[in-house]
């Protein structure tokens, strides 16, 4: 609609076309009108569209709007200001939220604000953060399918060997006439028993991994950061072991709480954890350490993950977190992208710095969950600990 001029109270400009512009370009949905004249004075494109039409009197509007009429006498019909009101108004099948605003010479604003709307957002929002959160992990697993295969296979193939081998045993004792020795009774059984424990171990390694890729819907709550590090050490254990990497977790004595969706973060550290896994595949044995340090600052947490690779070059800075730009030769680009952005939700920060040494750290900082909101719970046993 064009904007209307008329009847507006003065503000000390020749035109007040410019207080108007504001308001439309701020695209609220609201309208002005008149308690005494009955007449619509303003209304904005956004106040039309959500009511389905651009009413001139406010008689009209409140046919439109069922329960208007009801919220001007709760408001009263004088000319002096009074405090906002707010009801429940129904324009169709829809529920709106009004705030009524009286102010002086009989000048009212109504504001509307349609709460479906706002929730069906905020559930498309959280819809994508659960598929972003899932694509996450399920390309983590993607780079990780080389030596996940192997670390699988691995005891699958020992305990086949072993059962093989007992098999044949049992097949010469057969054919010797059934009779066997409590040597070889001993022998058969400590075999069965490793291969027992292989497969276990297996299927340990694909219970962690359908976990980690199991699809849910963000929920933030208390969190112990320390403690989800050091789970996300054990989940990472096969890897570090296969890569020879020595990994060092120092965190405080006590719990180190923060409200956040505890899958996410454990997504963030891993991912990072995975990075610097990367970045020390160059270095010879024995000098390939991942150390995680946690710890209070003020009113947030800071987690550092420290490697001791090759860097990054000034080149690689100037696009580490742009999506699609790798400098791994099948990596997709937006690793990184995606852990600032699981930061950022929990309105946080992440960045990285060059170590006096080799290799980076990177940090992530995070609120601090407040001492009345922090859950009862026992401090963590293990507040350091090392793996070669």
């Amino acid at each position: 609609m064009a904007l209307e001029t008329k009847n507006l109270p003065q503000t000390g400009q020749d035109d007040p076309g410019w207080m108007l512009a504001t308001l439309q370009s701020l695209d609220v949905s609201a309208a002005a009108f008149h308690c005494g004249t009955g007449e619509v004075l303003w209304r904005a494109a956004a106040f039309e569209a959500l009511v389905g039409g651009a009413d001139a009197e406010v008689a009209a509007l409140c046919e439109r709007l069922s329960g208007l009429q009801d919220l001007l006498d709760t408001a009263g019909a004088g000319s002096a200001a009074a405090a906002p009101h707010t009801a429940n108004l129904h324009c169709g099948s829809r529920i709106l939220e009004a705030t009524l605003t009286r102010h002086a010479d009989g000048l009212a604003v109504l504001r509307l604000e349609d709460r479906a709307a706002q929730a069906q957002a905020r559930l498309r929002h959280l819809e994508d953060r659960e598929q972003l959160l899932f694509t996450s992990r399920l390309l983590s697993i993607g780079e990780m399918a080389t030596t996940l295969a192997h670390e699988i296979n691995q005891p699958i193939g020992a305990a086949a060997n072993l059962l093989r081998g007992s098999v044949m045993r049992m097949q010469r004792q057969e054919a010797a006439g059934g009779a066997s020795k409590p040597e070889d009774r001993a022998a058969l059984l400590q075999a069965l028993q490793r291969a027992t424990e292989q497969v276990l171990f297996a299927s340990r390694v694909i219970a962690r991994i359908r976990e980690y890729t199991h699809s849910h819907t963000p929920k933030r709550v208390p969190v112990d950061v320390a403690r989800l590090l050091a789970g996300c050490v054990r989940l990472l254990d096969w890897e570090t072991e296969r890569e020879g990497v020595q990994v060092r977790l120092e965190v405080p004595g006590t719990p180190l709480w923060t409200r956040a969706d505890e899958v996410m973060l454990q997504q963030l550290f891993v991912n990072l954890m995975r990075n610097a896994i990367d970045a020390m595949r160059g270095n010879p044995a024995g000098q390939r350490q991942l150390t995680l340090l946690a710890r209070a600052d003020g009113p947030q947490l800071e987690v550092t993950v420290r490697d001791t690779g090759s860097g990054i070059s000034a080149q690689a800075e100037e696009t580490l977190f742009v999506p699609f730009v790798s400098s791994k030769p099948t990596g997709t680009g937006i690793g990184l992208n995606i852990c600032r952005s699981f930061v950022e939700l929990h309105q946080g920060r992440l960045w990285f710095t060059r170590n006096d040494g080799p290799g980076i750290s990177f940090h992530a900082a995070l609120p601090l969950l407040p001492a009345g909101e922090v859950p009862g719970a026992a401090a963590i046993p293990s507040r350091s600990m090392s793996t070669p």
